[in-house]
């Protein structure tokens, strides 16, 4: 009893963050400390053509704290103008947590400390810190700027949940006389990523990366689509230009994601990406969770709740 109770717990657990953390249906198998999965990080996976080696192979386990995301750059005034009227209007219960954004690599790494170790818990962040900026630069250096334009839109879900998210489309300022303008930046830019943090393919679990940026969560998929109609009959095309990605974290379950380390596009060989000691708030966001907010968020979670009951049931039943 005591066994099946620590199962049901654990997959209680798994089904919050597979719905209502994540922005889609590619997340990992949640570990008992609710948060973190632990990996085992090796050289020698799947590569391409711009991959140079760099993989990253310090011991480490994902965290939903952690993301490598696209964020419009703070500059871009207008997009997160447009983005964040958007989401409150829809309700949108990340509104607090998240930045508009589309996901590269989500859950993203921490370090999975060695007990046995001869070095302390410092020395061993330390060098996780140091070898996660090696081959963030290594990323950095293989990639150009692009620029992202958002005027179409998604869904996905079915009867028991609604995603509805904007499509970042993406293409190069210059075309590189190698591009063959079959692959959008953002797209390899996130097989890029893969290739140097090959652990972290949760993004790709259904086969294929569908870059998005979720605007809001729904009760189902109709409830999805007719939200979609509205905004499609309002929303105005905005651009803007992507110089840089961002690594992100949060403190807890409830914190804001903020910058804990900013990835420069067609970086230099001589410069590096660098970690700030504590994270950044992007200066759109907001300073607290409001009321509508937490209350939508909480609507949410308790939606999923009874959600995971019922097929807890349905399972059973056939069982």
């Amino acid at each position: 009893a005591l066994e099946s109770g620590r199962k049901a717990a654990l997959e209680f657990l798994k089904s919050l963050n597979d719905e209502e953390d994540d922005d889609d249906n590619n997340n990992p198998q949640m570990t008992e400390d609710q948060n973190s999965e632990r990996v085992e990080t090796t050289a020698g996976q799947s590569s391409t053509q711009l991959f140079n080696g760099n993989q990253f192979t310090f011991p480490s386990r994902k965290s939903h704290c952690l993301t490598i995301c696209l964020v419009p750059p703070p500059s871009a005034t207008t997009a997160w103008e447009r983005l964040s009227n958007a989401r409150r209007e829809l309700k949108d219960p990340g509104f607090f947590r998240w930045p508009p954004h589309a996901n590269l690599l989500y859950p993203f790494l921490e370090p999975s400390f060695d007990k046995e170790s001869d070095k302390s818990k410092e020395e061993q962040y330390s060098e996780f810190r140091e070898q996660l900026s090696i081959t963030l630069t290594s990323v950095a250096t293989q990639c150009k700027p692009f620029d992202v334009e958002i005027d179409t839109f998604g869904t996905f879900g079915g009867k028991d949940r609604g995603v509805l998210w904007a499509h970042p489309k993406s293409k190069y300022s210059v075309p590189a006389a190698d591009d063959d303008g079959d692959e959008e930046p953002l797209v390899a830019l996130q097989t890029l990523l893969e290739n140097h943090f090959p652990s972290c393919t949760d993004q790709r679990k259904q086969g294929s990366f569908t870059p998005h940026m979720t605007l809001s969560h729904y009760a189902n998929i109709t409830d999805a689509l007719e939200a979609k109609g509205r905004v499609e009959s309002k929303w105005e095309s905005t651009s803007f230009h992507v110089p840089e990605i961002y690594l992100l974290q949060r403190k807890g379950d409830e914190g804001q994601f903020k910058i804990l380390a900013k990835i420069p596009l067609g970086l230099e060989d001589n410069d590096e990406v660098k970690l700030f000691d504590e994270p950044l708030a992007f200066p759109a966001m907001p300073l607290e969770e409001e009321e509508w907010v937490y209350n939508e968020r909480m609507t949410m979670k308790n939606r999923r709740k009874n959600n995971f009951k019922r097929r807890r049931r349905g399972k059973k039943s056939v069982d």
